[in-house]
C-alpha cells in the first residue's frame, strides 16, 4: 500500500506506506488502524521545560495528543498485521484475492449520495450486466463459486467487477436424525441385502439392529426346572432345542423367559448336567458396508426380519447468492425441510445473484438458478409495448367473432342476417339444397367416392342378365304325410299395446360434404 492521505475522524490524516500479504479465500478487508495515544515528557524528553537558570528547568510540561495510523486488513478468521494499534477503518475490498472496484471518490458527495438514494428508492437493486454465478465444484466440506465479471447497482451504488472472482462457502448441512427405520430383510443367494433408505442423501449410520440366528451348546443346570441361560442377550426367539434324536417342543417341555431356556414346565428335558443344542435368534448390531448416499449393505440378518437403522440425513435446501454495496459476495442460507425447503428472502442491501437448490448428492453439484433482477433497455420495453398491442388486436378480433356468432339474426329493421359462419341460422323445418362453405352459400354436391384400391370389390358398368345355358327339367314330389297325422297348430296370439308414435326427422347438412368436395378432392386429383 503506497503513502497517501485519508480523511478520518474530522480531518485529512497522513498514512505511510504498508506491506503485508493478505489470504486469497475469503472476504478481505483492507483498511488503516488508527489509534490515539497521550505522549508525556517520561515517554518524550522533549516535553520537558528546556529554560536553564529558572525553578521551573527541567519540569514536565504538557502532554501531547498523538494519532498513529497504519495499512492494515481485517479477514474472516485471520488477525492481521498492526491490529493492536487502534480501531480499523475499512477502504478497499477484495473478494477471493479479486480487488472489487466500486465507483470513483467523487460518488461519496451530497450530489452522488442523493443520486444514489433517488435510485435505490426508485429502481431498488438491479443487475445491469454479467456477474452470472456457476458452480465450480462441490466436495464434503465446501462448495465453490464463480461470479463472472459485470456490473450491478446495489443501494444505489455501483458495483463493478473487472474480473470474475471465486466465492467459498462451508456446506453446512442441516441434519435429521431418523430413529429405528424399519426395513424388511430379503438375502440374496450370498446372504446379503442393499437396503435403500426412505431419506436421502445419508450423512452417517449410527446404528443397524437386526435379528440373526446362531446355534450353541448348553450345559443344562444342575437341577429339574433350572433355566440355562443362552450366550447372548436380546434372544427374541428360540427355534429349535436338540439333544442327540430328541427334539424337545417348545411351550410345552421349555420356553423362552428373559433370554434363558425355561424347564419349569411339566414336559420333558434333558437330563441335569447334560449338554444339548440350542437354536435361537437375538437382536444385535451390524456392521454396513459400502456406503454411499441411498444405502448401504448388510449380510448375516434372518430372511422376514425386520432391520431397524437409526442414521441422520442431509434434508434439502435453498440458499441464495447475493453481493452487497461493496462488491462482497454471500451466501444467505434458506430454511431446510423434509420435502419442501423455503426460499429464504435476501437481506436489506443486498443483491440477489442467484438461487442454489442443494441436494447434497455427492456426485452432482447443486442446481444454480441465475435470477437475478436485471436492468430493461428501452429497446426491450418498446417490443413488449408491441406484443401487447397486438395481443390486444388478436382479442378484439376474437371479440367480434363471438359478437356475431352470438347477436339476433334480426336487424333492427327486420331485415335478417346471416354471416355464413355455420348451418346454425338455416331454416331446419325445410329442406336445404344450399350449403354454407367459407362464409359463403353455394349449391350443395352429393357425392359418392369409390375407392377401388382399398378393397377388393368388383365395379362395373350397369347390365342385364341374360341366360345362356339354362336346366329346365325338375324331380317329381309326393306327399310325406298324406293323411296329416299331427296335432294342429297352436294359434298366434298377438298383443297390441297402447304407444305414442312420432317421427324422427334428422336433417342432414351438405356444407361439410360439398366443402370436402371443394376444397379437398380438387386439390388431390380425387
Amino acid at each position: 500500500m503506497e503513502a497517501g492521505k485519508i480523511y478520518l475522524n474530522g480531518t485529512v490524516r497522513d498514512v505511510h506506506q504498508g506491506n503485508f500479504e493478505i489470504p486469497v479465500t475469503g472476504s478481505v478487508k483492507i483498511g488503516v488502524y488508527f489509534k490515539e495515544i497521550t505522549v508525556t515528557a517520561s515517554e518524550d524528553p522533549e516535553l520537558r521545560d528546556p529554560a536553564v537558570g529558572i525553578r521551573n528547568y527541567n519540569e514536565p510540561g504538557a502532554g501531547r495528543l498523538q494519532y498513529r495510523l497504519s495499512w492494515g486488513f481485517v479477514a474472516e478468521g485471520v488477525a492481521g498485521p498492526n491490529s493492536e494499534l487502534g480501531e480499523f477503518f475499512g477502504v478497499y475490498s477484495v473478494e477471493s484475492g479479486v480487488l472489487v472496484q466500486k465507483a470513483l471518490a467523487p460518488q461519496m458527495d451530497s450530489v452522488s449520495t442523493a443520486l444514489a438514494r433517488y435510485d435505490n428508492e426508485s429502481n431498488g437493486s438491479y443487475l445491469v450486466r454479467g456477474m452470472g454465478v456457476t458452480c465450480l465444484s462441490s466436495s464434503g466440506t465446501e462448495q465453490v463459486f464463480t461470479v463472472n465479471e459485470g456490473k450491478a447497482h446495489v443501494n444505489g451504488y455501483e458495483i463493478e467487477l473487472a474480473y470474475s472472482l471465486r466465492a467459498r462457502f462451508d456446506n453446512e448441512t442441516d441434519l435429521q436424525t431418523v430413529n429405528s427405520d424399519p426395513y424388511l430383510f430379503e438375502g440374496d443367494f450370498e446372504g446379503k441385502m442393499t437396503i435403500h433408505l426412505n431419506h436421502t442423501p445419508l450423512a452417517s449410520v449410527t446404528s443397524v439392529d437386526a435379528t440373526v440366528q446362531k446355534t450353541a451348546n448348553i450345559t443344562h443346570g444342575s437341577y429339574s426346572g433350572a433355566p440355562d441361560p443362552l450366550p447372548s442377550a436380546s434372544v427374541v426367539d428360540i427355534v429349535q432345542v436338540r439333544q442327540g434324536p430328541t427334539v424337545y417342543v417348545k411351550n410345552t417341555d421349555y420356553r423362552l423367559t428373559a433370554s434363558r431356556a425355561d424347564w419349569s414346565l411339566s414336559g420333558a428335558e434333558p437330563s441335569p448336567g447334560s449338554t444339548y443344542e440350542v437354536t435361537y435368534r437375538h437382536m444385535t448390531k451390524l456392521t454396513p458396508t459400502n456406503i454411499n448416499d441411498t444405502g448401504f449393505t448388510i449380510s448375516g440378518a434372518v430372511d422376514g426380519t425386520t432391520v431397524l437403522v437409526t442414521y441422520t440425513w442431509k434434508m434439502p435446501r435453498y440458499d441464495l447468492i447475493t453481493i452487497d454495496s461493496d462488491g462482497i459476495v454471500r451466501r444467505v442460507k434458506g430454511l431446510a425441510h423434509e420435502w419442501s425447503p423455503a426460499v429464504p428472502k435476501a437481506p436489506t442491501g443486498q443483491l440477489v445473484l442467484a438461487q442454489v437448490f442443494q441436494d447434497w448428492t455427492t456426485d452432482q453439484k447443486p442446481k444454480v438458478t441465475n435470477n437475478a433482477i436485471r436492468v430493461i433497455q428501452m429497446a426491450d420495453i418498446e417490443a413488449i409495448k408491441s406484443m401487447i398491442l397486438d395481443l390486444y388486436y388478436m382479442i378484439s378480433q376474437e371479440r367480434l367473432k363471438n359478437d356475431a356468432n352470438s347477436g339476433d339474426p334480426s336487424a333492427k329493421k327486420g331485415i335478417f342476417v346471416d354471416p355464413f359462419f355455420d348451418d346454425d341460422m338455416r331454416d331446419q323445418g325445410i329442406e336445404q339444397t344450399g350449403a354454407v362453405v367459407n362464409q359463403c352459400l353455394m349449391l350443395a354436391i352429393r357425392t359418392e367416392i369409390h375407392d377401388l384400391a382399398k378393397d377388393q370389390k368388383v365395379y362395373m358398368l350397369p347390365y342385364e342378365l341374360e341366360p345362356i345355358i339354362s336346366q329346365e327339367l325338375q324331380t317329381g314330389s309326393m306327399k310325406i304325410n298324406p293323411y296329416c297325422a299331427f296335432d294342429p297348430i297352436p294359434a298366434d296370439v298377438t298383443i297390441t299395446l297402447n304407444v305414442d308414435h312420432w317421427t324422427d326427422i334428422e336433417i342432414q347438412w351438405l356444407s361439410p360434404e360439398t366443402y370436402r368436395y371443394c376444397y379437398y378432392y380438387r386439390f388431390v386429383g380425387r
